[in-house]
């Protein structure tokens, strides 16, 4: 009986894995792809042929990416937006998460069921209104417009994330501290934030994400090619088929990966812990 058990898992288990290898590699061949373009000598697309490995190896199309004026500019006005609003976002939404998980106020169940409806909504509903906002503000074409926009869009879902967590760090914790004599702020910064880091680290990578690969509201706010970022410029190279240099096209593509990748795997610890733990209470 045990047997005919453990054979069941055995098998269970086989394909489970079978499964989730498929599921890689099928994941991995438009990446690989793409990688192996990257590093091709050359400037077509499409072959005949299909080749596992570049057929003429060249590193020069990172070097052209890399020494390109406009892609470095574009480069720095991505990190400036993705950078600027994910500093901004992560302080309100801390504090903001904090206040709703730990204080009582009129309000507070209608201020998170309008968190998820604003969740629901396609970030492209809001674009018109913004663009209002931001015009009567004469915000657009500038960094400090671009910057309020993506903090204000991230706000919903790293205050909704980071109180679920708070949620679940016991609330004796905050009372024997302040049975010792430590204020709020006190038991905020040495104890929830600690605490909190895989939920802060997971939270971190989502908002970064978000302004790093924004192309609609580039496109709506910007019409400065000086403040282009890498989304709308890498558009432009693209926008002629014919004439792309798609070797090139594709180093570029992997060189906008790598802060993103970099950022996941500063915090990967933090970040599956985050996926598990956190965002688990309302």
């Amino acid at each position: 009986m045990k047997s005919k058990h453990k054979r069941k898992v055995l098998l269970t288990d086989v394909s489970i894995y079978a499964f989730l290898a498929i599921f890689i590699v099928i994941t991995m061949i438009p990446a690989w792809w793409i990688l192996s373009l990257s590093l091709e000598n050359g400037s077509g697309i499409v072959s005949t042929q299909v080749h596992l490995l570049p057929k003429h190896f060249t590193l020069d199309n990172y070097k052209t990416v890399l020494g390109n004026a406009d892609f470095l500019m574009w480069a720095k006005n991505s990190l400036i937006f993705s950078g600027g609003s994910t500093i901004a976002a992560l302080f309100i939404a801390v504090l903001a998460a904090y206040g709703f998980s730990r204080f009582s106020f009129p309000g507070k169940k209608f201020g998170m069921l309008m968190f998820i409806i604003f969740m629901m909504l396609p970030m492209t509903a809001a674009l018109l209104p913004q663009y209002l906002l931001m015009q009567k503000l004469r915000l657009t074409n500038t960094y400090i417009g671009m910057i309020l926009m993506y903090t204000a869009g991230a706000q919903t879902f790293a205050i909704w994330n980071l109180k679920g967590f708070f949620d679940t760090i016991p609330r004796d914790l905050d009372e024997a501290a302040t049975v010792d004599g430590a204020s709020r702020w006190r038991i905020f910064t040495d104890i929830i934030i600690p605490l909190s880091k895989p939920a802060i680290a997971v939270t971190t990578v989502i908002i970064f994400l978000g302004p790093w690969t924004d192309f609609a509201g580039i496109f709506m706010f910007i019409s400065d090619p000086d403040k282009y970022t890498l989304a709308m410029g890498l558009s432009k190279w693209g926008s002629d088929f014919r004439s792309t240099p798609w070797p090139i096209f594709a180093a570029s593509s992997f060189i906008v990966a790598g802060p993103i990748t970099a950022l996941y795997m500063l915090l990967q610890l933090g970040v599956k812990n985050g996926l598990t733990v956190g965002a688990v209470k309302g």
